[in-house]
């Protein structure tokens, strides 16, 4: 189930992120923890390579990353986007709120669309096979769910 993950994590973010919905209604709950875990620790590291520092804007980055998919199946909520950038960046005060309102499929999602402009935006500093392969190896350090590809 692990290469399955990373493969599926993989091609949402190279491919259509529309397809989401699709690529993971077979997940069962350990399914959705693998994928959560997956793209959580992508997301983070995305997050702390390229919007660290006191210039980060995260409400510009948020809503660039949000505008291809307004008004499609992927949209996204950019205040829970926002607070979940905000909580990689030490910033956690509103980020619990967030974790109440939303499920794992949500805040797999929301987590995607941020990612897809990151990895957009780093100009190939950021690869996605880099990213998923080194994010499959520290979510198998949590939970062994999640193992290297």
């Amino acid at each position: 189930m692990t290469a399955q993950i990373g493969q599926t994590v993989r091609e949402l973010l190279v491919g259509d992120l529309n397809a989401y919905f699709e690529q993971t209604k077979s997940l069962d709950e350990h399914g959705w923890n693998a994928f959560g875990e997956v793209v959580g620790a992508a997301f983070y590291n995305a997050v702390g390579r390229s919007l660290s520092g006191p210039q980060a804007d995260v409400p510009g980055f948020v809503a660039a990353a949000a505008v291809p998919y307004a008004q499609t199946p992927v949209a996204i909520d950019e205040n829970a986007a926002q607070a979940l950038v905000r909580s990689v960046l030490g910033d956690d005060a509103s980020v619990a709120e967030v974790l109440e309102q939303l499920d794992e499929p949500d805040l797999a999602r929301i987590e995607l669309v941020l990612l897809r402009r990151l990895i957009d935006d780093s100009r190939g500093e950021i690869t996605v096979d880099a990213l998923i392969t080194s994010a499959q190896d520290e979510a198998a350090e949590f939970s062994g769910e999640a193992g290297a590809s």
